[in-house]
C-alpha cells in the first residue's frame, strides 16, 4: 500500500514537472543582442478561398516575371518590396522599443562572411520570394554550427527571422487582406527553439466589381498591409518578451 501510494505521488510530480518543462516559454529578452537573420515573403499577393486553398501560384522566377511583364502597373506586384522591407523595420523597432532588445546593426550580419556564404548554392536560385533590403534570399534558418559562428562573428546571442504570407480572401464581394507570420528563432546554442506561425486578417474590406472578381480598388486595397504587418509583429514580440 506504501509503495503504491509512493509510486503515484512521485508519477504525480514528474508529470507536473513535464508539464512545467512542457509549457515554458521563451524570453527573447534573454538572448539580447538578437541579430536578423532575414525577412521574406511572396512577391504575388495570393487569392486564398476560405478552406486556404490557393486559387493562383506564387510562381517562379519566370511566372514572376511574366508577370511583371504583363500585370506591371499592379499594385500588388509593385509593393511587394516594400511589404518586407517595412515589416523588417517594423521587427527592428519593435524589439528594439518593446522590448528593449538590443537589435545587432544588419552589416554585422549581412557583411559576415559566415553569412555571404552559408546558402550559396544552386538551390537559392529557385527561391523566389522578396528578401528585405541588404539580406540574401533562403536565409531563413541555418545549421546549428553555422548559427554558432554567424553569432560569434556579428556579436548576437540569437536570430531571429520572418516568412511571410500575403493572402487576400473575398467575402460577399469584399475582399480583405491576410497575413501569415512564420517566425523562427536560434538561440545561442544555434539552435532552432521557437517556430510558430501567426495569421491575422484586416478589419477592412473593399468592394470587389465584375464577375471575375478582379475589378476593385487594389492602390486602397495594399494599404491594408502595413497595419496588419506591424501588428502581428508586435503581438508576437508582446508575447515573447518576457
Amino acid at each position: 500500500m506504501k509503495k503504491s501510494l509512493f509510486l503515484s505521488v512521485t508519477s504525480f510530480f514528474s508529470a507536473c514537472l513535464f508539464l512545467s518543462c512542457a509549457s515554458t516559454k521563451i524570453s527573447i529578452s534573454d538572448y539580447s543582442p538578437v541579430g536578423i537573420l532575414g525577412v521574406e515573403g511572396n512577391p504575388t499577393i495570393l487569392a486564398v478561398d476560405f478552406d486556404n486553398q490557393k486559387d493562383e501560384d506564387a510562381g517562379g522566377t519566370l511566372s514572376n516575371a511574366i508577370n511583371k511583364l504583363i500585370d506591371g502597373k499592379n499594385p500588388e506586384i509593385l509593393t511587394a518590396q516594400d511589404r518586407v522591407d517595412f515589416a523588417e523595420e517594423c521587427l527592428r523597432h519593435a524589439l528594439e522599443e518593446i522590448a528593449g532588445v538590443e537589435v545587432v546593426d544588419k552589416e554585422k550580419i549581412t557583411q559576415s562572411e559566415n553569412y555571404k556564404y552559408a546558402k550559396l548554392n544552386i538551390l537559392s536560385m529557385t527561391n523566389t520570394n522578396c528578401v528585405a533590403a541588404g539580406y540574401q534570399q533562403d536565409m531563413l534558418s541555418l545549421g546549428a554550427k553555422k548559427a554558432r559562428v554567424l553569432m560569434q562573428e556579428s556579436g548576437a546571442k540569437g536570430l531571429i527571422s520572418l516568412e511571410f504570407e500575403f493572402d487576400k480572401k473575398l467575402s460577399k464581394k469584399e475582399l480583405y487582406a491576410v497575413v501569415k507570420m512564420k517566425v523562427r528563432f536560434i538561440g545561442s546554442n544555434g539552435r532552432e527553439i521557437l517556430n510558430k506561425e501567426f495569421v491575422e486578417e484586416s478589419t477592412e474590406k473593399i468592394k470587389v466589381h465584375g464577375l471575375y472578381d478582379s475589378n476593385y480598388d487594389k492602390d486602397t486595397f495594399v494599404t491594408f498591409y502595413p497595419p496588419i504587418i506591424e501588428s502581428i509583429i508586435n503581438k508576437f514580440v508582446l508575447e515573447y518578451m518576457n
